[in-house]
């Protein structure tokens, strides 16, 4: 009896659906792939159109270069390329696209039309392909340049287009892709539009701050500061705002390009984290965008099939050249004495960064529970952070000092043994009961306690009409967002009206937000709700971000009664052991701890 075969060679129609995959996961995929193309053509200007998020129909259409008749028609056959020639090219791509496998990928799972003129007379060529079929190749007039129509996206494999996301879902990472994109080539005009509607228009910018200036909104970009940075192989340029300036999500504000080729890397975000650590909470990632530049032969475009992930010769050393190049932008630096004083005076306390202007203390604090006054003492953030990290490492010494553990959920200070003895750096609570001294977080304590009022709550929370309304600029995404959302922003105290294509006017808040940060609390409020489903946990992570907006900051001077105030609300909440985003509160140091470090044994 013959044996069965079980292997077999896969239909070409297939094997090249299957191949698609890789590089063809959702509409913004495509977005990217054939802006990139776009660009490699040099194109001064690219329009974007879709419809149902990019799942029924997407159009990009660019100035370039155009193709000719022969060009165009090579042009879907996989494995048609004209970025590299040889294996030796592969060492030092240049280019954004060069695998030669996105238009025939595109165009294997969709029904695909390109048309294309190289700008000579009576030029202009047609391309259609219908779910991997032979092309169809025609004249058409069309002017200098390159039109690709994608349309019905995953229409024969119903098995990946179950997976798409919802249009809105969908139609945001387009965004997002297109900003990073346009970030990544400010001198390119960019538009997005959606059945009539225009959600981006972006006209060439003379620089990058300019280009930051029209996503970010002016405001925004006047706390950016210039990254100018060269360290062996790296050459690193761009912006990078101060640690006051946050967002909740690092991918839709913090854009990097390697030789000009947008890209996520895990390795070089864990750079930027190493440039502001220690200066913003734990998930806030500050406004970012790098140009990173080095010798093609140094990196790997070719790790991911739809070319975004990279891999460096020397990881470790790209990673300490973002992470030098941001910091030494962010820190604030004093300018050396025009004279040198003839005797030694009293040390001086240094001065703010220009856009944190310090104030000062006033006579007298009124005790609010929960809501500390705002008319309080406040340090500069960047500074602070720095100093206690300079002042950790030097307390090391030559050996690692291991901190104190944070305490269980059942051990912590007990309310009626504790004693408030004092602040530590205006950052952290000192208590003391009879065997211990507490040091406890003061800004994630007054979250939690804040937090559980919230949700403690039967009915809608507390709102307060703004005596003079504020209006918010937000970036193209999150003004996408705010339009949905409005009502829902409604339910938890935001009262806000679209103000212009880019901004909502603010007429109403949170009581607990009176004289904060109302505009990062809203723009923290809509990434909540886009980035949840819906139900407890969404509501949970809505109010979470409320109480963050709210509670008193590191770096606020507190009287005495405030923090037994404070002290008192958290100890007696429901969940006192970490702050809602999951981080310690507070940790124990024991008297025979600390009578051991004196040698007191």
């Amino acid at each position: 009896m013959a044996a069965r075969k079980t292997i077999r060679i896969l239909d070409p129609l297939v094997a090249q659906q299957v191949a698609a995959g890789e590089v063809v996961e959702r509409p913004a995929s495509v977005v990217k792939e054939l802006i990139e193309n776009s660009l490699d053509a040099h194109a001064s200007r690219i329009e974007v159109e879709i419809e149902d998020g990019g799942t029924s129909r997407i159009l990009v259409r660019d100035d370039g270069e155009g193709m000719s008749e022969e060009d165009a028609r090579l042009s879907v056959l996989r494995h048609a390329t004209s970025k590299i020639s040889s294996v030796s090219e592969l060492e030092a791509v240049s280019t954004l696209g060069f695998r030669g496998e996105a238009l025939p990928s595109i165009a294997s799972v969709s029904s695909f039309e390109l048309t294309t003129s190289d700008g000579s007379p009576g030029s202009g060529t047609r391309v259609r392909v219908e779910g991997g079929s032979e092309a169809e190749v025609s004249a058409a007039p069309h002017p200098r340049g390159t039109t690709v129509i994608v349309e019905r996206l995953f229409y024969n494999v119903p098995a990946r287009r179950a997976f798409l996301r919802g249009i809105r879902s969908e139609r945001a990472t387009i965004m997002d892709v297109v900003t990073h994109l346009a970030i990544s080539h400010p001198q390119v005009a960019f538009r997005l539009s959606e059945g009539g509607r225009e959600h981006l228009s972006l006209p060439a910018a003379k620089d990058l701050l300019e280009r930051l200036a029209q996503i970010h909104g002016v405001a925004r970009a006047r706390a950016f500061r210039e990254v100018s940075y060269e360290s062996g192989a790296f050459r690193i340029a761009g912006y990078a705002a101060l640690p006051s300036v946050t967002q909740s999500n690092r991918n839709s504000c913090q854009t990097i390009s390697v030789n000009g080729r947008w890209v996520r890397s895990e390795n070089l975000n864990r750079g930027l984290d190493d440039a502001y650590r220690a200066t913003v909470p734990a998930g806030r990632y500050p406004p970012v965008a790098l140009h990173v530049e080095v010798d093609p032969r140094r990196v790997d475009v070719n790790v991911h099939p739809a070319k975004q992930v990279v891999r460096f010769s020397e990881e470790r050393a790209a990673r300490e050249a973002v992470a030098s190049a941001v910091r030494l932008a962010i820190e604030w630096r004093p300018h050396p004495p025009t004279a040198a004083p003839e005797r030694p005076l009293r040390p001086t306390v240094q001065q703010p960064l220009a856009s944190a202007p310090r104030r000062e203390a006033p006579p007298s604090t009124r005790q609010i529970p929960l809501q500390i006054a705002e008319e309080r003492r406040s340090y500069p953030e960047v500074d602070l952070k720095e100093a206690q990290r300079r002042a950790s490492e030097a307390a090391r010494g030559p050996e690692e000092y291991a901190p104190p553990e944070a305490p269980e959920r059942g051990a912590l200070p007990s309310l009626e043994e504790v004693r408030v003895i004092g602040q530590l750096a205006a950052c952290y609570i000192l208590l003391e009961d009879p065997s211990s001294l507490w040091v406890v977080d003061q800004h994630v304590a007054h979250e939690r306690a804040i937090l559980d009022r919230l949700t403690g709550s039967d009915g809608p929370p507390q709102v307060q009409d703004l005596l003079v309304p504020e209006v918010v600029e937000l970036s193209p995404s999150e003004a996408e967002r705010a339009a949905e959302s409005l009502e829902e922003l409604a339910l938890y105290g935001f009262g806000a009206e679209p103000f212009g294509p880019r901004s909502v006017r603010v007429t109403s808040a949170p009581s607990i937000l009176a004289g904060k940060d109302i505009a990062g609390a809203l723009s923290d409020a809509l990434a909540a709700i886009s980035g949840t489903e819906p139900g407890h946990r969404r509501e949970d992570r809505i109010l979470a971000t409320m109480a963050c907006h709210a509670a008193v900051r590191l770096g606020d001077r507190l009287s005495q009664r405030e923090m037994e105030s404070l002290i008192e609300d958290w100890l007696t909440s429901r969940l006192p052991a970490t702050c809602p985003h999951g981080r310690s509160i507070c940790f124990r140091i024991g008297t025979r701890e600390i009578a051991r470090k004196l040698d007191r044994h």
